[in-house]
């Protein structure tokens, strides 16, 4: 990747609104005393996203998440303290539990029972020693968090706001003109089977995407925040159309086998339709029954034939409808179109993958247990680090078929990290008086990290480094750096990402293989409903197949904005 398409703009300003949103936060609770501002900086990385309306949902799904947290340490931590393996237990099943219901719920809405449970996790077992405390080291966490929030959402919503609805629709417009591409080169026949089924797992796997966002829309500043259902009608018509493009291709592919006046003009109907806009009034309006009356002498091209028909009527009205929600997506009052289509088809939920959420909070358990036992076992002050830090990782990437790869990325930036923090903490911060300096000497390296945050295939590195660059610090009012705190800390932050990678690898990590047997799996009870008449909606079932394109192999470029998102929806 060169520096211009690294270091545009748009990365730029999203590093400096974010990097202020941090100082803000910071000089805030430096001001009012808060015990540890350092994690206010984190937060507001933690939150940050370019989108501001994205901001706004993260941000009260992870407080509302918080607040459930503090609520159970406040019920757990005192009554079970004078019990260490008793009150071990209830923060592994706490988080373990937590963490299983976080994955039922593939929207950002999963941040609250995420939340919920490493909230227990980092703010329960600090206080195993200190259980009087347990209270006012809630209400400060909540505090820290609460004040990042604000700040992130504030300065994300006043300095250069980039709305979702405007950013939304662009990308959905983009993929309508990729889908009639891809139509274009189905209708003509003019590229290969293998490159078409690429384009389709391609789309599929971006309106998969495409839905994660739509969410965020309800918090969003922009005149579309009251138009989910109608953006939600819209993606329902996108999905619909790629099984169509897919039967499409294999009927032009069966009529290249016949050599009859009637299939001759079912090929030049399909070939016409590939170079008509899937929203132009002539597509909208065009007629498929003719092919179903064309002469044909035997039964097998007569099925064929009325196929065709019937799948081209498939494309128009699909086309047709889409056309219809984006023109009212374009009327001024949102709401007013929002009544005009207020009659809406049953649109299923998305797969709750229950197995994958099983396992996933086994390996939370498993490797809570051991990092508790250890810390417990070896009495060192660091060990609750070790503990908390392994058992973060492992619900972070918890959404992840094969979470290790991640980590191990997630280890070399924490290492990173703390060279970086050492650096600071024991050469440039004794030097700085007074908290400009601080802010600028701050911004010579997390501005550059925040850009990297922006770019999807370094969002990883962005986030280890600005999420654990300031904590490392342990940022305060008045700075004081002991080496021997500082090695103990960054060593058990670098080993509990290891362990995390161990236990992750050995009970959680999926192949491929895997993947395909569960997704065929699925797949073959989908069919099996249609067959038995179970689901009588053609758009819903089309709805569940392109569901399941998540699951299909994309390219690096797709699978870095996946692993971004996914890490943004988890922290």
């Amino acid at each position: 990747m060169s520096v211009r398409t690294f270091v545009t703009p748009g990365n730029v300003i999203f590093s400096l609104k974010t990097f202020l949103a941090a100082m803000l936060a910071y000089y805030i609770a430096i001001r009012f005393n808060l015990p540890r501002p350092f994690w206010a900086v984190s937060t507001v990385y933690i939150v940050a996203h370019p989108l501001s309306g994205a901001i706004s949902s993260k941000s009260f799904y992870r407080l509302l998440g918080t607040l459930i947290g503090g609520g159970a340490t406040i019920i757990m931590v005192p009554n079970l303290v004078n019990s260490p393996a008793l009150l071990s237990a209830a923060i592994i099943l706490w988080v373990s539990g937590c963490t299983f219901f976080s994955l039922l719920d593939r929207t950002p809405r999963s941040y609250v029972s995420l939340l919920a449970g490493y909230t227990v996790l980092l703010a329960g077992l600090p206080l195993v020693t200190a259980p009087a405390s347990t209270f006012d080291t809630v209400v400060a966490r909540v505090e820290e968090i609460g004040l990042a929030i604000l700040c992130a959402s504030i300065v994300s919503h006043v300095v250069f706001p980039v709305h979702v609805g405007t950013a939304l629709l662009g990308r959905i417009d983009a993929w309508m003109a990729r889908a009639q591409a891809l139509l274009a080169a189905t209708a003509t026949a003019k590229a290969d089977q293998a490159r078409n089924r690429a384009e389709r797992y391609a789309l599929a796997a971006e309106a998969a995407d495409l839905r994660s966002f739509t969410v965020h829309l309800r918090y969003d500043g922009s005149r579309y925040r009251s138009a989910v259902s109608l953006v939600t009608s819209l993606q329902h018509r996108m999905v619909a159309i790629l099984p169509l493009l897919s039967e499409l291709e294999d009927q032009r592919r069966a009529l290249a086998t016949l050599d009859t006046p009637g299939t001759e003009q079912a090929k030049s109907m399909i070939t016409a339709i590939g170079s008509t806009s899937l929203s132009s009034p002539e597509f909208i309006g065009i007629k498929t029954d003719a092919p179903a009356s064309f002469e044909a002498p035997r039964r097998w091209e007569v099925l064929l034939l009325a196929n065709v028909s019937r799948c081209l009527r498939d494309i128009a009205q699909v086309s047709r409808e889409y056309q219809s929600l984006r023109d009212a997506l374009k009327e001024e009052n949102a709401a007013r179109a929002v009544g005009r289509f207020a009659s809406r088809e049953n649109i299923p939920a998305q797969h709750a993958d229950i197995a994958m959420a099983w396992l996933s909070a086994l390996t939370v358990a498993i490797c809570l247990t051991t990092s508790i036992t250890f810390w417990i076992a070896s009495a060192w002050t660091d060990g609750m680090t070790f503990a908390q830090i392994s058992g973060v990782l492992c619900c972070l990437l918890a959404t992840m078929d094969d979470p290790v790869p991640a980590m191990r990325k997630f280890v070399y930036v924490t290492i990173g990290s703390v060279i970086a923090a050492s650096v600071y903490a024991f050469a440039i911060l004794p030097l700085i008086d007074g908290f400009v300096p601080l802010v600028a000497a701050l911004g010579l390296f997390l501005i550059p990290a925040g850009i990297c945050l922006a770019v999807p295939s370094f969002a990883i590195v962005g986030m280890g480094l600005c999420i654990n660059f300031p904590l490392l610090l342990t940022l305060q009012a008045h700075q004081s750096s002991d080496f021997i705190v500082f090695a103990n800390s960054g060593t058990a932050t670098v080993l509990g990402m290891v362990w995390a990678i161990v236990v992750c690898g050995i009970f959680r990590s999926v192949r491929a293989e895997t993947n395909a047997r569960r997704l065929f799996s699925v797949t073959q009870a989908l069919v099996a409903g249609i067959a038995a008449g179970q689901h009588a909606d053609a758009h819903v079932t089309r709805h569940h197949v392109i569901h399941y394109g998540r699951f299909l192999p994309q390219d690096k470029a797709a699978l870095a904005a996946k692993i971004l998102n996914q890490v943004w929806e988890a922290a």
